[in-house]
């Protein structure tokens, strides 16, 4: 079945790719408004200074004794004398100002000077200041990158879904159908098995039925193989305490008849009374996988090795042959290699085995010569 996880992540990619191309408009959109706020400033500080002078020219044609000077909590202003003193300033002591240009921008604030008439006070201009703000342009720009960002996340949502929807009923269709066939194929093959047994006790020593019976077993173990593979993402089954020295003798004993029927001997080092605390199925595909690789893959006539042994915290368990080893160590464990297309199976064995490897935390060493065998080397680490 396709991962959710994977929709999500087809999703983000798209939602950023599609960001990516909307920035350029964004940009020039935030460009335009902090021109267009730029220009509003300059006319309320215009507008501002117009009534500054417009109340100074009032106080004089009034006759007044007392001028009391505009203030503002958005506007700070001050006059100057011919010598850019200050004649009265509400502007910070700190403000340098450029006197040649009308307008002129500080870190925080921008400033308008315009030139007066004669006036009663004696000032040469007026210097107009207001602090810059930005915060409704940045609130509008988040304000609307999150509505693009939803915009897209939902079509892209929506889109992704209509499009691999198909693949995954096709998915289920297949995995419905494995689940069917492994299901229709395990009691033949167990009726076989039976039956092959029963006519092996009748005719004995003969090679057909040790053939047959050899097949039969190869099966069961490509059998098994898929059925874990289908089954390993709902894998309910707890660990428990195993004998692993007689679970392993059972299991060499169980492919006596490949290496009789190759001729093979199989030679069996096992320490007793070793215990470990695993879950027997996925001991069964670390063991049957490992054994059945290193018979397919020995000529006739040659040696297997089996090993069990406990040194310090540790369960090591080896599998060595004499076969026509592998070329590229890297590659065997990868899901559908094969390293002979004409003897190999599916190609999932060795990935099953690492994958249970890595979910628990067992170390794992391959050596190989070509032309001289391989050695598959396990390590259990003891709580």
């Amino acid at each position: 079945m396709i991962n959710k996880t994977n929709d999500i992540k087809f999703i983000v990619i798209q939602v950023i790719i599609t960001l990516s191309i909307a920035f350029i408009p964004i940009y020039f959109y935030i460009n335009a408004s902090f021109e267009n706020k730029n220009i509003q400033d300059k006319l309320m500080l215009k507008d501002y200074t117009s009534s500054v002078i417009l109340k100074m020219k009032s106080f004089e044609n009034e006759n007044n004794d007392v001028f009391y000077y505009p203030r503002s909590n958005i506007f700070k202003s001050a006059i100057y004398d011919n010598n850019n003193k200050p004649i009265f300033s509400l502007l910070k002591q700190n403000d340098n100002f450029d006197f040649h240009t009308q307008y002129f921008q500080g870190t925080d604030n921008i400033c308008y000077k315009q030139y007066l008439l004669n006036n009663k006070f004696e000032a040469k201009y007026i210097i107009v200041c207001k602090n810059i703000n930005h915060s409704q342009i940045i609130y509008n720009v988040i304000i609307l990158l999150l509505t693009i960002t939803c915009l897209i996340f939902l079509s892209s949502f929506f889109t992704i879904k209509q499009s691999i929807e198909p693949y995954k009923k096709l998915n289920k269709y297949l995995d419905d159908f494995l689940k069917d066939a492994m299901h229709e194929l395990k009691t033949p093959i167990g009726v076989a098995r039976i039956n092959i047994d029963m006519l092996q006790m009748k005719i004995k020593d003969d090679k057909h039925i040790l053939r047959i019976k050899s097949a039969l077993k190869n099966m069961t173990i490509v059998y098994e193989d898929l059925e874990y593979y289908i089954q390993s993402h709902n894998l309910k089954e707890d660990k428990k305490e195993i004998d692993f020295s007689k679970f392993l003798t059972k299991r060499v004993e169980f492919f006596n008849d490949l290496t009789i029927a190759k001729n093979i001997k199989l030679i069996q080092n096992i320490e007793e009374e070793i215990h470990i605390n695993f879950r027997e199925i996925e001991l069964y595909r670390i063991i049957d996988n490992n054994l059945s690789n290193a018979i397919k893959y020995s000529k006739d006539k040659l040696t297997i090795t089996v090993s069990l042994k406990k040194v310090d915290k540790q369960i090591v368990l080896i599998f060595q042959d004499q076969g026509v080893g592998i070329k590229d160590t890297h590659k065997i464990f990868n899901r559908y290699y094969r390293g002979d297309k004409i003897s190999g199976g599916f190609g999932i064995g060795l990935n099953i085995v690492k994958n249970i490897c890595e979910k628990n935390n067992i170390d794992f060493n391959v050596n190989s010569t070509p032309n001289k065998g391989s050695c598959f080397s396990y390590y259990f680490t003891l709580p």
